[in-house]
C-alpha cells in the first residue's frame, strides 16, 4: 500500500461570506490542490482566508501544528495571486514583477528570470499596465507571486482568467514543474472542468460554503469529464 501524502496545512473556515455561510475543515497534503465550483460558493474566500484577509471569519491555518496567522506576515511564506489580474498601475511590467522581492529586499535575477520565461513576459518588461492586454496583465500578476522570495506555499485565484488555451497550457507545464522541483505547495481556485483535469491534481468540490467532493480530478470531475468528450466527439 502506497504511503500517505503528508499532511502540509490545515484549513478550517466557519462564518457568513457575504449570502454563503462557510463551513470547511480541509486537511491539504497534495502539492497541487485545486478549489473548484460555481461562481459564489465560496472558493475566493478560502483563499482570502487562508491570507489572512477575512479577520471577521472563525479560521484556523495551521502549518505543522503552528497557527500560520500568528507569524508574522513577512514570514509566513505565502505567494498569493488574486482574482483579477491585480497589477500596479503606475509600475512598468519589470517592476511589478519585482515588487514582492523588493519590498523584502531581496533580489534574486534567477527566481526574476525564470519568472519572466515562464510567463513569457520578455517582450513588455517596459511597458506600463494600460498598454497591456487582460491576459498580459495576469500573467504579470502571476509572475510576480513566483517571485515571492522562499514560499512554501502559493495560492491561485482563477489563474489563468483571460489567457488563451495555448499560452495556458504552456504556462500550466512550467507552473507544475518548478513548484514542484522546489517543494512548494499550490491551492488555485478554477471552475474551469479543463483546467482542472489538465492539472490532475486533488480536487475539492465545493458548493454553498461545504465541500461536496474531495479527490483526484478524474474521479470528482467524471460527469463534467464524459460530458467534455461527447461535446469534442
Amino acid at each position: 500500500m502506497a504511503e500517505a501524502a503528508k499532511v502540509h496545512h490545515e484549513l478550517r473556515v466557519v462564518g457568513l461570506r457575504g449570502a454563503v455561510r462557510l463551513d470547511v475543515d480541509l486537511a491539504l497534503s497534495a502539492p497541487w490542490t485545486v478549489i473548484f465550483g460555481p461562481s459564489g460558493s465560496g472558493k475566493s474566500s478560502l483563499l482570502r482566508a487562508m491570507c489572512g484577509l477575512l479577520p471577521k471569519l472563525e479560521v484556523r491555518f495551521r502549518r505543522g501544528g503552528v497557527e500560520v496567522q500568528s507569524v508574522p506576515v513577512d514570514r509566513r511564506e505565502i505567494a498569493y495571486a488574486p482574482q483579477g489580474a491585480a497589477v500596479f498601475p503606475h509600475l512598468s511590467v519589470r517592476e511589478n514583477v519585482v515588487f514582492a522581492a523588493k519590498c523584502r529586499g531581496v533580489s534574486d535575477a534567477g527566481t526574476f528570470e525564470a519568472a519572466v520565461e515562464m510567463f513569457v513576459l520578455g517582450a513588455m518588461l517596459e511597458r506600463r499596465p494600460r498598454e497591456l492586454s487582460g491576459g498580459e496583465r495576469q500573467r504579470v500578476s502571476l509572475a510576480r507571486a513566483f517571485t515571492v522570495p522562499q514560499p512554501r506555499l502559493m495560492l491561485l485565484d482563477e489563474p489563468f482568467t483571460g489567457i488563451d488555451r495555448r499560452m495556458r497550457d504552456g504556462m500550466l507545464q512550467r507552473m507544475r514543474e518548478r513548484t514542484e522541483r522546489l517543494g512548494i505547495s499550490v491551492v488555485s481556485v478554477t471552475h474551469d472542468v479543463e483546467e482542472a483535469l489538465l492539472l490532475e491534481a486533488d480536487v475539492v468540490r465545493l458548493d454553498a460554503g461545504r465541500v461536496m467532493a474531495r479527490g483526484p480530478a478524474r474521479e470528482v470531475l467524471y460527469e463534467e469529464r464524459e460530458r467534455m468528450r461527447a461535446v469534442l466527439g
